[in-house]
């Protein structure tokens, strides 16, 4: 099945569902001095509840996708916005870097200034990416968002360097002609790139630097669909994770191993169905049921699938929600303080990107409920102390109840 037949599903039953008053939005854009920019392009770029878990993919929602324009006060305004979403907003202009407004909510008042910094065109073809995403069709995607991951320096061992980069452009956008250009104000071998493109699945890749545009082609991806029950009767207002089964890695000479991608989430409807959708391939995946969203009901032992081809639809059928274990114990200190208030202690799965966080008693007692079968990292966070050995994490597999669970921590070394 085409992935764009059951999002066009959801967009029609958004459509027809009864609506409360119609929201407005209004904000400003401004350059980097606070002059009001006249002509921005503002998008609506992705959406989600302000209560409980979005059953859509965030770029989804009906009002994904809308655009207004500023005036010559840099003021923009949306109407008939819906009033249960929350948005996130891009904003465009030409000459100057794109930004995201993030978690707009419209009952607050206006959006917060967004404030672009003014850019050129990198003269040196040896310090730019150029390139051109398109869809399956061969046909330009405008305002798909590159987001780098990482560079990788011109020298003579070729160093690769991740995460927020200065002198890096923080951002992309492809204008009407599906081009970009991401920018370093130092001479690059290329970059590791996200791509990310509205009802597309999303594409990491390494692209090199110089005069020649790059064509990306992004896709459809797939559609992983199922039920969640207990007792074999449907759950709805859940959350479940989609996770990789390799994770990725960057490496030298932005060697790309495993999956990088980040954790999809998705809420049940009141059926109990869900539906993701835009699902990257070829990519092994863990689906779970989300231990916060879940606990005081059971647990979900992590189910394997693969989505393998484009357009393809995987339906995992019913997920059945399962009583778990109770992993309980005691936090205490190396020199026999007591624990402070509002410190945690977080277990973190190893099959997928699930977590459940709980507060420390002063005693230092916990209690995690309804954890799956399963192998975990622990790892407390109490303020000046930390794991013996320069350790981060506990490990250990859950497989029965327990309640002598214990962890010692020092006092942290300063550097």
């Amino acid at each position: 099945m085409h992935t764009r037949l059951p999002v066009a599903a959801f967009l029609i039953a958004a459509v027809l569902s009864p609506a409360a008053e119609r929201a407005k939005l209004s904000g400003k854009v401004t350059d980097d001095q606070g002059k009001p920019l006249e002509n921005a392009t503002v998008m609506i770029f992705h959406a989600g509840v302000k209560k409980g878990y979005s059953t859509f993919c965030p770029s989804c929602y009906v009002d994904c996708g809308k655009r207004a324009l500023t005036d010559r006060s840099g003021t923009f305004h949306f109407q008939n916005l819906a009033p249960d979403l929350w948005f996130e907003l891009l904003v465009i202009h030409e000459g100057y870097t794109a930004t995201f407004v993030k978690r707009v909510d419209p009952a607050q008042g206006p959006a917060p200034d967004a404030k672009l910094a003014s850019r050129g065109q990198a003269s040196d073809p040896s310090r730019a990416v150029r390139g051109r995403v398109v869809d399956p069709h061969g046909q330009p995607m405008r305002a798909a968002v590159i987001t780098p991951q990482g560079v990788s320096t011109e020298s003579t061992d070729h160093t690769s360097t991740y995460g927020e980069i200065a002198g890096l452009e923080p951002i992309a956008v492809t204008n009407s002609k599906g081009e970009f250009e991401l920018a370093y104000n130092r001479k690059a071998d290329g970059m590791v790139i996200l791509v990310e493109a509205r009802g597309m699945a999303s594409r990491i890749l390494a692209a090199p630097t110089g005069t020649e545009r790059t064509t990306i082609t992004v896709s459809d991806g797939a559609v992983v669909r199922g039920r969640l029950t207990n007792h074999g009767k449907p759950v709805a207002g859940v959350q479940l994770g989609l996770f990789v089964q390799q994770r990725g890695a960057f490496g030298a000479n932005l060697k790309i191993t495993g999956d990088p991608y980040e954790e999809i989430r998705i809420g049940t409807q009141p059926d109990g169905t869900f539906v993701i959708t835009n699902v990257p391939v070829p990519v092994n995946w863990y689906l779970y049921g989300k231990m916060d969203s879940i606990a005081a009901l059971g647990a979900t032992v992590p189910v394997k699938l693969s989505t393998i081809r484009e357009n393809e639809e995987v339906n995992v059928g019913d997920i059945e929600i399962q009583p778990g274990y109770r992993l309980s114990g005691k936090v205490t200190l190396s020199d026999g303080t007591a624990i402070p208030n509002g410190m945690r202690i977080t277990i973190a799965a190893k099959e997928g990107f699930d977590t459940q966080t709980v507060l420390l008693g002063t005693e230092g007692r916990f209690e995690f409920i309804n954890v799956p079968r399963g192998t975990y990292e622990v790892f407390p966070s109490v303020r000046g102390y930390s794991l013996p050995e320069g350790k981060f994490t506990v490990d250990t597999t859950v497989d029965r109840n327990r309640d002598d669970f214990a962890v010692t921590l020092d006092h942290a070394v300063r550097r």
